[in-house]
């Protein structure tokens, strides 16, 4: 499956979830009832026979049906069930850092100085730039010994990755890789927000049997559990209580088979992915084969691993007794799809092999492999990474319909080359850009001299505004940075925002704000909007709009390319005009695009004029397309990236607004890599 079908898939599961849920609840329903009614139906008439004492009768044969009690109890057991879920999905709608915290994890400082979680920093930092999403948070779960980690959150905006401590110090950085771009794959294809829904319905069902506890509890140590005759008068209440705890748990067993069904495929295939990005199975399987090797294994000790279970990268629990419960196939097997030939030998992994030294290739992430080539997406823009001969040539030859062809081919499934390529853009950064985009002043300055205009006077009036808006570290890093980047091609600036993004997330809410406000002002300042400027302001706003609750999560209302047509239309059309000034050229253009819409809807679409094609039309039809399903988005996509290869090349305009177009629709779009 491609991302898209993956990302369909994540969805059809989650109905399936619910369906699963309901069905557990029902069978919870009826078997409280039934426990209730049976003993209804068992109890006796009973009678006052003195001062303070009571005589029970022979049972009376009653029915086991008994609406009121059937309708009390589903009334009963639905509040408990759905406000402990409703409870839990809200405490998640925060994102990946609830569950990374809960965990035990602590927030990786993005300018550590620690040699191994700056190697780790650095693995995160270059498979978000390869991936084209923003870089997630990482979190290090310092007392976990076992090597593990997992992936959460809701979509790439505010997912976080969290790493045990023996992942990060017993691993090499290919293993370490390998990890990474496993838990990466669980970004890209939806099922971070399967794996929370999961939790949260889970937690409902199992309040029952916090309820039974709190009844027995409440039973056994209540002062009326004797009367005076010595005869426990609480003991029904008791057994009511361990009876709940027993149900509840029943609905706990039948959430961890499912939980286990959804969870055992997508291991198999993130690890698929895991390779694919990565080339290499002994990163991946140099890892599971630790694991085998390691007497920690991959076990988490944190009393939250169980809720959390089916999100590890392996199995972080004790061992199952019954394979139909476990939520990660057997490493076995695991090795074994990934390099068939292995010997079945497990290395012997113990704590004095851990090392806190990195290999001096990787002391700043910057020597990842030697011989790579560059990536070179500089179409006429510079690089201060003085590129070599092969990046010079790699740069004049950038824009090509191959390279679009396999971006959007490879979207949600990186490759080889683009984690070289982002390799490569992350070692020609030089030290003062990586530390603006890790502190906070320097991530919203960096924004902003992306923005300055090239007008001296306009520029001047600029940077008055900015003067009084902003702190003097701000406004001297701005200025700084302005003249660093000189013509500096989209294609860097765009790494910089996505490593900026997680920087900009600890800004306050009030400082959020007012960031958005002088970006806004900045790129208003000359009374028009270029491509990059609204690009710039689609992607910051997307990925932090939602963290910062300015824009409500995405509900799906479009599942029809049919639906969207009009706004296909014009995405089309302006992608078209971009490439070329003649009016023969574009309409070719278009149909090459619409092409694969029309196959769908069994119709023709119109090319725009530039009168329909403005900015403010081009915003609103993918506000439009971000609520599509991900087939459809898929479609519109395939068409987009027709329509700039009918040409067989691509301008940095195109390059730029088919990135806006992919990322605003929530399908992040690799770098464009030459073959």
């Amino acid at each position: 499956m491609d991302f898209f079908e993956r990302q369909d898939d994540a969805r059809k599961k989650s109905k399936i979830l619910i369906v699963y849920f309901v069905l557990a609840v029902i069978g919870i329903i009826a078997a409280i009832y039934l426990l209730l009614a049976f003993g209804l139906s068992m109890t006796g008439d009973i009678q006052r026979s003195g001062y303070n004492e009571f005589e029970i009768s022979a049972p009376a044969s009653k029915s086991l049906w008994n609406p009121e009690l059937l309708f009390g109890t589903s009334i009963g057991v639905l509040a408990v069930v759905l406000l402990g879920s409703g409870f839990k999905t809200m405490s998640l709608g925060a994102g990946g850092s609830v569950i990374a915290r809960e965990l035990g994890g602590r927030k990786l400082d993005s300018n550590t100085t620690d040699a191994d979680e700056r190697k780790l920093m650095n693995v995160v930092e270059e498979m978000a730039i390869a991936s084209g999403v923003p870089v997630p948070e990482v979190y290090l779960m310092e007392n976990e010994h076992g090597i593990n980690a997992f992936a959460a959150g809701l979509s790439p905006s505010d997912a976080v990755v969290g790493v045990t401590r023996g992942c990060m110090k017993l691993l090499n950085r290919d293993e370490l890789q390998g990890v990474i771009a496993h838990e990466f794959s669980h970004i890209l294809n939806g099922d971070m927000k399967l794996n929370l829904r999961l939790i949260g319905l889970l937690f409902g069902i199992l309040m029952l049997s916090l309820l039974g506890r709190i009844i027995m509890r409440t039973a056994y140590y209540s002062g009326s559990g004797r009367s005076n005759s010595g005869k426990n008068n609480g003991l029904p209440l008791l057994l009511f209580g361990l009876a709940l705890m027993i149900i509840g748990y029943i609905g706990v067993l039948f959430g961890h088979l499912i939980k286990s069904a959804i969870s055992r495929q997508r291991e198999f295939l993130a690890d698929a992915s895991a390779v694919q990005f990565t080339r290499n199975p002994d990163g991946i399987g140099g890892a599971l084969k630790k694991i085998g090797g390691l007497s920690y294994g991959s076990k988490i000790v944190d009393p939250h691993a169980e809720e959390a279970s089916h999100m590890f990268f392996a199995n972080g629990m004790a061992k199952s007794f019954s394979q139909a419960f476990a939520t990660h196939p057997p490493l076995r097997q695991r090795i074994k799809a990934i390099e068939p030939h292995w010997d079945g030998k497990f290395p012997k992994v113990s704590l004095p092999e851990i090392s806190s030294s990195m290999d001096g290739r990787h002391s700043r992430g910057r020597g990842a492999v030697a011989g790579l080539s560059g990536l070179a997406p500089s179409a006429g823009g510079t690089s201060t990474g003085n590129p070599s001969a092969r990046d010079q040539a790699d740069i004049e030859d950038f824009f090509s319909s191959m390279a679009v062809a396999k971006s959007i081919d490879s979207i949600g499934q990186i490759s080889e080359d683009q984690i070289r390529a982002a390799q490569s853009i992350h070692r020609e950064f030089p030290e003062n850009w990586l530390h603006a985009v890790h502190n906070e002043s320097g991530a919203q300055a960096l924004i902003f001299a992306m923005l300055l205009a090239q007008d001296d006077a306009l520029r001047g009036e600029e940077l008055k505004m900015l003067g009084s808006s902003t702190d003097r570290v701000t406004y001297d890093t701005t200025v700084q940075l302005h003249q660093e980047f000189g013509d500096l091609h989209s294609s860097r600036k765009i790494a910089l925002i996505d490593l900026a993004v997680p920087t900009l997330r600890k800004l306050s809410p009030g400082e959020y704000d007012r960031f958005v406000q002088i970006m806004r002002h900045l790129i208003a300042s000359d009374q028009k909007v270029d491509l990059f400027e609204f690009m710039l302001q689609k992607i910051i706003q997307r990925h932090l709009d939602i963290h910062f609750k300015r824009h409500p999560r995405i509900r799906i209302r479009y599942n029809s390319i049919s639906q969207l047509a009009d706004d296909a239309e014009i995405l089309l059309s302006t992608l078209a005009f971009l490439g070329t000034k003649k009016e023969e050229k574009a309409r070719k253009a278009f149909d090459a695009g619409a092409s694969e819409i029309e196959s769908a809807i069994g119709g023709k679409l119109d090319v725009r004029s530039g009168d329909e094609c403005g900015l403010q039309r081009i915003d609103e039809a993918l506000n439009r397309f971000e609520l599509a399903a991900p087939l459809v988005k898929k479609r519109l996509l395939l068409a987009c990236g027709k329509t700039v290869m009918a040409d067989e090349k691509i301008v940095s305009d195109e390059a730029e607004l088919l990135r806006t177009i992919a990322d605003t629709i929530g399908c992040p779009i690799p770098p464009f890599v030459k073959e």
